[in-house]
């Protein structure tokens, strides 16, 4: 069983004065939109603003909580899911802490927690953030989210969640096309992570284009090197203008040794040095 600080535990024994925001019943509704880059799982909180579940191509939900006026102090929240008070005698579920933030997003919980908020909806129960308020360290806030409708909400997230790249901007950018010894020939995995950059290319009207940084391992001599480092370069840049791509909107650069990101002392390390790594350009 998770171990929580005595503090929390507390919270649950003793009765507590909380100013509760919450939708209700009757008026709890769930929006869910998106397109190929990014999902949005939303529901209005009266009196308080927006909670949402977000979840980006490549990544797994996380989970948003916005205020109007943020009146709860920052610092530790606490995190549990609730039983409604059509289920009596239903224990609530600890979720451990998040951090509330000073402004109008006030908090943003990390995959494991809002799985956790996620499978509690399922289950109907209230996910619900508790903090003391701003102007009164003893007054606690607490913001409910309702189960209310949230099956077919759910349904309808997973639908546009299972059109969504496998891969967003900033995953391209930590993924280098790789190359063996000396090779300039793209892998099969270089090319769909290609194909991925070309539909953020094609489908967000903010990129404008594509950078291309060549590298090499320290295997030769420093201009062999730089040649080499332009070659792969340009094995990507043949890809992407077979599948169409403007050349103006490629951009290239060819590094050679310069800047290893791993040993090169080890075979391991000279692998991971000889690269091309894949930017996107925006406004």
């Amino acid at each position: 069983m998770p171990r929580f600080p005595l503090i929390l535990l507390l919270g649950f024994a003793l009765p507590v004065q909380a100013l509760t925001f919450q939708t209700r019943m009757e008026n709890v509704a769930w929006s869910v939109d998106g397109d190929k880059f990014e999902c949005r799982l939303s529901q209005q909180v009266d009196g308080f603003g927006e909670a949402v579940f977000v979840r980006r191509a490549g990544e797994r939900p996380v989970f948003e909580l916005s205020a109007a006026s943020n009146i709860m102090r920052p610092g530790p929240a606490q995190l549990y899911n609730d039983a409604p008070p059509w289920r009596p005698g239903t224990r609530a579920q600890l979720l451990g802490q998040g951090t509330v933030q000073p402004g109008n997003r006030a908090l943003r919980l990390p995959f494991e927690q809002s799985g956790m908020m996620l499978a509690g909806l399922a289950q109907g129960l209230q996910p619900t953030i508790q903090r003391s308020g701003m102007s009164d360290a003893g007054n606690q806030i607490r913001v409910v989210i309702s189960p209310v409708g949230y099956q077919q909400a759910w349904l309808e997230f997973q639908d546009c969640t299972n059109g969504l790249l496998p891969m967003n901007i900033d995953q391209i950018a930590r993924t280098p096309i790789t190359f063996p010894s000396a090779g300039t020939t793209l892998t099969g995995d270089a090319r769909q992570l290609l194909d991925v950059a070309l539909e953020y290319l094609r489908e967000d009207p903010t990129i404008t284009g594509i950078e291309l940084e060549g590298h090499s391992d320290s295997v030769g001599d420093r201009l062999s090197n730089r040649e080499l480092s332009r070659r792969r370069v340009l094995a990507v840049q043949a890809y992407l203008l077979e599948q169409g791509l403007d050349e103006s909107l490629i951009t290239m650069r060819f590094h050679g040794d310069r800047y290893p990101v791993a040993s090169n002392a080890t075979a391991q390390g000279r692998a991971k040095n000889r690269r091309v790594v894949v930017r996107m350009a925006g406004r």
